[in-house]
């Protein structure tokens, strides 16, 4: 691909409507720094001009990257803020944004936009995002056991096929982990593979190998297609949590819905997995959501007002699935059995809510229901006079019932916690929301 102007890799452009789509167009990669006014654009703009030049000596090609900045209020973002990811607004802060070969990565910097780390970022992105391996069984890894995999097997590196894949590889890398094998042995893994490529999607320590793996079916060289199915594979796949895994499956998503279920009967996971790919998609990426509160003060006898707008970061969902037998006892402990089998937990720090007791996982409308529930869920945890309001009726909605470490094997007791109760978690993450950087 070729770049408009030659010289685009060592300048800061001016990124807008006008010429956006030829900038997508003709570079595999551009970085774009987002600013609502001229004293955020000074604060950063001698990091950006750094940046700018030292990724134009790593990578001085025309159309591999180009260094951009651009207001966080332009037309043509709107586009990106609905569509590719809505939860994730371009005018939330000065942010730094990739876009790789036009597609909206997951990747984002906030309050660390700092030369060093997009540089290495850009970095890894461009020449480390795919790890090559020579035999048919990829590495295992049992820090990761939850981790989520995308495997291309490929006659060579020359392969289009390939290439398609590495642009995937480059817009997902920090939500999967992809891996290729490039020979006619690889290809002919599969008897019924009449492709030249072989693509497949692997989540290790599912319910059951039916849940494990998918193969691309498509057309490995439209780009489109491949993109489409990796999104819904690695966005909106759930993963299985177990006494091993816990503590790092948790780790970067702290609010986690859970489905206990039997393993005798694997029906509900599908149904799980399938709605969470379709009802429940929304939720699976962070959102914020701003609020004001005006503020009076009195200063040598003059009122003055002032208006504060505080924003809050709401978790994404971490959709997981749990063998109820293996987490029978701990169940005990919190007045659930087997026979309760299936149904859902919702568990942030250390904090243990249940659903209403006439929901039902298992019934036509249930996931809908859920939709609903989840939503008031987030709403009553920006209004703490849902907690506060000792009248009203919780009955109906997801509530606090325990704090208790329940994916420890050697946990202490369950604390029964009071109707009234305020959660740690909701004070907690309020208090961080607004002061983190």
């Amino acid at each position: 691909m070729m770049s408009e102007n030659p010289e685009s890799s060592s300048k800061v452009l001016q990124i807008n409507t006008e010429n956006v789509y030829k900038i997508f167009e003709c570079n595999e990669l551009v970085v774009i720094l987002f600013c609502s006014c001229y004293q955020e654009i000074c604060i950063y703009k001698s990091t950006f001009e750094k940046v700018s030049v030292k990724v134009s000596e790593l990578y001085p090609d025309p159309g591999k990257v180009v260094i951009g900045k651009a207001s966080r209020y332009g037309t043509w973002t709107e586009y990106y803020s609905t569509s590719q990811n809505p939860n994730l607004p371009f005018d939330y802060k000065p942010n730094v944004r990739l876009f790789i070969n036009g597609k909206l990565a997951t990747k984002s910097f906030i309050s660390d936009i700092i030369l060093s780390n997009i540089v290495s970022y850009i970095q890894k992105l461009l020449d480390n995002s795919i790890e090559e391996i020579s035999s048919i069984c990829i590495p295992n890894n049992p820090t990761k056991a939850y981790e989520k995999y995308m495997i291309g097997y490929f006659k060579n590196k020359n392969s289009p096929d390939y290439q398609i894949f590495k642009k995937l590889s480059m817009v997902f890398m920090d939500d999967c982990q992809f891996y290729a094998g490039f020979g006619e042995e690889f290809c002919t893994t599969f008897s019924d593979n009449h492709n030249e490529s072989l693509i497949i999607f692997k989540i290790s320590n599912q319910p059951s190998p039916e849940f494990e793996q998918e193969i691309f079916s498509g057309d490995s060289s439209d780009y489109e297609s491949l993109y489409n199915w990796g999104e819904k594979n690695i966005l909106y796949s759930t993963s299985e949590i177990t006494f091993d895994n816990a503590e790092s499956i948790q780790k970067d998503r702290p609010l986690s819905l859970i489905l206990f279920y039997n393993p005798d009967d694997l029906k509900p996971v599908k149904r799980f997995k399938d709605n969470i790919t379709t009802v429940l998609k929304e939720y699976c990426n962070s959102s914020y959501n701003m609020f004001y509160i005006l503020m009076k003060n009195y200063v040598d006898n003059y009122t003055v007002t002032v208006l504060i707008c505080f924003i809050i970061v709401l978790d994404q969902i971490n959709f997981l699935t749990a063998n109820g037998a293996l987490f029978s006892k701990h169940l005990q402990e919190i007045e659930k059995s087997q026979t309760d089998l299936p149904f859902l937990l919702l568990v942030r720090h250390g904090t243990i809510y249940r659903f209403p007791e006439n929901y039902d996982v298992t019934s036509l409308m249930s996931y809908q229901q859920l939709k609903t529930l989840i939503k008031d869920f987030f709403s009553n945890n920006k209004h703490f006079s849902y907690y506060r309001n000792e009248r009203q009726d919780k009955s109906g909605s997801i509530h606090p019932v325990y704090r208790f470490n329940l994916f420890c094997e050697f946990s202490s007791k369950p604390e029964k916690i009071d109707r009234n109760y305020i959660p740690d978690s909701v004070e907690d993450h309020f208090c961080v929301s607004l002061f983190d950087e």
